[in-house]
């Protein structure tokens, strides 16, 4: 018949036709009722019990409705009366075949869509949590997707907001990125706590927002050492508010109350503003220095080191360390970028001063660090 397909095997009745199909998992039965110890609706019964996926096309001269009735409760692709004309049957062989190809491609299609959904996961439930909290989801949709990625359940979560002061931020498009780089590493760091829920991610306006289960973390102040972790790594101030205990539905409720809470708040001297401009104009320049700096605001550069200590969580020198290191970061992300190439326009004189400076601030070389990233 060129039908593309070939016999896999031949049963004389029910019995031996169930053992073969079985091992030998044909794609296609054509299966006659009359068969001798089991009938072919029985055998037909006792396959569906393990087997969905198998074409079957009945061929028989029993024209009674209650067969072709049970046929069709078993999921019979075809039934068909003797005598046969053969290319009838050729045409119902080949709409089998067809029709399992289709069936093929959709699960492969499908099994491949579950495999990049299950790769993005962590990615898809920050999606989905700023979702939440902007109030883009209602309230069903909130609990479906809760279910889905395993986030529990009844009064047990806690939501904190962390703000970076708008003087520290500026416009810098990987700022936000370093920020939840650092502030993700220090909570993962934190073996204070229990095996609770944590997820950190992004607002829509770049602040850091974190969703975790009451327990997941120690008894110490929360909000303190993530403020810490931010001004000790990357100098700059953060405000936080942290939230009572609530359930999932609730956090875009929570989540604008302490919005509106910390925004209330005040920000940086102007000195230290204006320092912080001057550095984010200059950084390029080697020769930059705190003496420099404190000249152009008519101040002492020892006030101003201790200004920006207090306020910053670090001093000049440092912070300074942290915006070119900040910078490289960004260029770093184009891949025919030279490490000394970077170096310069951050303000190094030669890769291997760079290096250092980069390894004390995130633990790793930019070598390793760009690896780190192609590998994620």
């Amino acid at each position: 018949m060129n039908l593309n397909a070939e016999v896999c095997a031949v049963a004389e009745d029910g019995e031996m036709a169930l053992e073969l199909a079985e091992r030998e998992r044909p794609d296609i039965l054509l299966v006659d009722i009359n068969m001798p110890f089991m009938n072919g609706l029985q055998f037909i019964e006792a396959l569906r019990r393990t087997r969905s996926d198998v074409k079957i096309i009945v061929i028989t001269g029993y024209e009674k409705f209650e067969y072709a009735r049970t046929a069709v409760d078993l999921d019979v692709y075809a039934y068909m009366l003797k005598p046969i004309d053969l290319q009838e049957l050729k045409r119902v062989i080949q709409a089998a075949i067809h029709q399992l190809e289709q069936e093929r491609a959709h699960r492969r299609h499908f099994e491949w869509a579950i495999a990049q959904i299950n790769s993005r996961r962590d990615f898809l439930q920050e999606v989905f949590l700023r979702d939440a909290i902007s109030g883009r989801l209602d309230v069903e949709e909130i609990r479906d997707f809760g279910v889905y990625f395993s986030i529990p359940s009844g009064n047990r979560l806690k939501l904190m907001l962390i703000v970076v002061r708008s003087s520290n931020s500026g416009a810098k498009p990987w700022a936000p990125l370093l920020r939840r780089y650092t502030l993700q590493n220090a909570l993962e760091a934190d073996k204070s706590g229990g095996e609770g829920f944590r997820c950190l991610f992004l607002d829509d306006r770049d602040n850091i927002v974190l969703l975790y289960e009451q327990g997941a973390f120690g008894d110490e102040d929360l909000a303190a050492r993530t403020r810490e972790a931010l001004e000790g790594e990357l100098g700059i101030s953060a405000r936080t508010e942290v939230s009572g205990e609530l359930e999932l539905t609730a956090i875009a409720e929570a989540y604008d109350a302490m919005l509106e809470r910390v925004e209330a708040q005040g920000d940086y001297s102007p000195i230290v503003d204006a320092a912080k401009e001057y550095i984010a104009k200059h950084y390029s320049d080697p020769e930059l220095e705190v003496n420099g700096v404190a000249d152009r605001l008519s101040i002492h550069p020892v006030y101003l080191s201790r200004l920006m200590k207090q306020e910053l969580g670090m001093p000049f020198a440092r912070y300074l360390t942290h915006v070119r290191i900040g910078r490289a970061i960004e260029l770093m992300a184009d891949p025919n970028a030279k490490i000394w190439q970077i170096a310069e326009k951050v303000g190094y004189h030669g890769a291997n001063n760079f290096s250092a400076a980069f390894k004390r601030v995130l633990g790793v070389s930019p070598a390793e660090y760009r690896m780190e990233g192609k590998q994620e």
